[in-house]
Parts: C-alpha cells; sequence; structure tokens
C-alpha cells in the first residue's frame, strides 16, 4: 500500500512509525512559559514524557509496511498559480515564492522539494496504474486538502473506479490516558506511535465522491487565486489578503520598535491557521513596500527575512 502525505514532518514521522514496534528513546524539549520552573521540575516533565512515550510504543498498533512505499509530495497546493496539470514550472515559481524568506538556502531548498515530489509522483502514477491500493493521510491544514483534491485529478484518466484509496483524516482532538486534550495542527505533530491505530480509522472513498473532490480541483483550476484556504470545511479560493487582519490585529499589540519573528509566532500560535511562516512573512514583507513598517536592524546570514526589528510608520 502506498501511503500518501504532503509535507516533509508527515514524511518524516511516517518512516519512524513503519517497522518500529519497541521505545526508540529520542530527545525531549520542556516549554516554560514565565521561566520559574526549578531544573528538578523540568527533568520530572522530560521523565514523564519519555515514560509516556515508553508506553505509547508498548501499547502501539505496529504501522505496517514499507518505508520505500511512502510518497511524500510536498508541494504547497494552497499558494500560487494551479492552472496546469501535474508539477510544471508554476510549482516552482510558488514554492520559490514562499522559501524566498530564506534567501541563502531557497534555492537548494526548493530543488530538493521539487526532486522529491517528481520521483514520488512517478512511482504513485505507475502503481497507481497497476492496481496499487493508495491510503492519502489528509490534515486539516489548506496544503494538505488541496494536495488530496490535486491528487485525485492528476489519478482521473486511471478510471476513479479502478482505484483503491482510503482516506486517514487528522482527528481534531484526542484524549490521552492521563485525560489530557491533545489537539494536532498537522501529521508531522502526531507521536509516530499513534499511525498504526489511526490507520484503522481511514475510510474507502466512493468513485463518486473521489470524482466530486476532482471536479472541485478543476474549479479551484479556473479560478486560479493566488491563495487557496479551508474555510467552514470548505476548500475555497481566497483573496492573498485574508490573514491581513491577524497580523494587524497582533500588531497592534506589539511596541513601536519590536521584533518580527514575535510578530510572525504572535499570528500563527493564536490562530491556528495551518499555514507556515512563509505566507504570513511575505504579507508583512508587503506592509513595508506599503510603508507601513520600516526595517531597523537585517538578519544574520541563513536566518530568515522576519529575524529582524522592525519598526512602525505612524
Amino acid at each position: 500500500m502506498l501511503e500518501v502525505v504532503f509535507s516533509d514532518s508527515a514524511a518524516g514521522t511516517m518512516a519512524v512509525a513503519i517497522g518500529h514496534k519497541g521505545f526508540l528513546g529520542r530527545a525531549t524539549s520542556v516549554i516554560i512559559s514565565d521561566g520559574t520552573v526549578s531544573k528538578e521540575e523540568i527533568e520530572k516533565f522530560q521523565h514523564q514524557a519519555e515514560e509516556r512515550e515508553r508506553s505509547g510504543w508498548e501499547n502501539a498498533i505496529p504501522l505496517e509496511g514499507n518505508r520505500k512505499d511512502i510518497v511524500n509530495l510536498p508541494l504547497a497546493l494552497s499558494v500560487g498559480n494551479i492552472s496546469e496539470a501535474g508539477i510544471c514550472l508554476e510549482r516552482e515559481s510558488a514554492l520559490s515564492l514562499l522559501l524566498s524568506i530564506l534567501p541563502d538556502m531557497a534555492s537548494e531548498i526548493v530543488t530538493e522539494l521539487l526532486n522529491t515530489s517528481r520521483k514520488n509522483y512517478a512511482t504513485l502514477l505507475e502503481k497507481a496504474q497497476n492496481g496499487e491500493p493508495i491510503r492519502v493521510w489528509v490534515g486539516r491544514d489548506p496544503d494538505d486538502v488541496c494536495g488530496l483534491y490535486w491528487l485525485l485529478e492528476q489519478l482521473r484518466p486511471i478510471g476513479f473506479e479502478k482505484l483503491d484509496i482510503t482516506i486517514v483524516e487528522l482527528p481534531m482532538w484526542e484524549t490521552r490516558p492521563d485525560g489530557c486534550i491533545v489537539q494536532y495542527n498537522g501529521w508531522g505533530e502526531v507521536e509516530p506511535y499513534h499511525l498504526g491505530r489511526m490507520a484503522s480509522l481511514g475510510k474507502k472513498l466512493p468513485t463518486n465522491y473521489l470524482r466530486s473532490l476532482a471536479n472541485r480541483w478543476r474549479e479551484l483550476q479556473q479560478e486560479n487565486s493566488p491563495l487557496r484556504a479551508v474555510i467552514n470545511g470548505k476548500l475555497v479560493s481566497v483573496s492573498e489578503t485574508l490573514y491581513d487582519t491577524l497580523i494587524l490585529r497582533e500588531l497592534d499589540t506589539l511596541d513601536d520598535e519590536f521584533r518580527e519573528s514575535v510578530l510572525v509566532g504572535q499570528v500563527l500560535g493564536k490562530n491556528q491557521l495551518g499555514i507556515g511562516d512563509g505566507w504570513i512573512a511575505l504579507r508583512v514583507e508587503q506592509f513595508i513596500k506599503e510603508g507601513l513598517l520600516l526595517p531597523i536592524t537585517t538578519p544574520a546570514p541563513n536566518a530568515p527575512i522576519y529575524h529582524r526589528m522592525l519598526k512602525k510608520i505612524k
């Protein structure tokens, strides 16, 4: 079975999950908001996290499969021109735009993402034509939903009635045995030992539903807006200014001189938009071009462009 995901983080989680049946042991971090926690308490939290992971692996349902069957398509299809089929120059342009926030590394990363996607896409088409079952892991973020719709449109020539497709949807929330409520923003945040259990919740998609999702992608292609978002559970075309109100609201809470990274972090942290830092940073860049903000420092080498101080222009 092919395991389709739409981000490097999700692919990494799945690579850990497949074939593992015991405690791995890995780095554990503890985030403290007010700085008042003692070293002993931090060690306690770390121990609890390690024990939770150990218990998770001991009680896990194994995710059977082969890592070679992970099909990662990190195409960021919620952004940019989508008028063409397949993986063409328009995807390179969209990825280059998003990753322009990392000017020293953008070209290398874009090349790697495209190479990964094109190789996996070719494998997917070949195996799908031969009747290989496909399981698609879909989150609620726009890139995942766009990825699913795009994928079905690419598979249309094979014939929907010939496809064996299962969808595993990211749960909105889960309750841990200790009563803690956990919310995930994407598959990359899910502990690998949960994937075997979650795979059992997958649903086979009927032919007519597959066709309707692919048809929706065609509609989005015709609209070809610069941005797509999931609003009230529906994937829609939206203006590039969609998130500006949220950015401006957080901007009002900051001093006249502020770290741009704080602004980007607050927008993403408070609103759970299901998008990365790239689009928010690009919108702030537009505010700078429009004269609303002024950079007063420059980022360090290899740092994102938003690692700098900005000043409000009154």
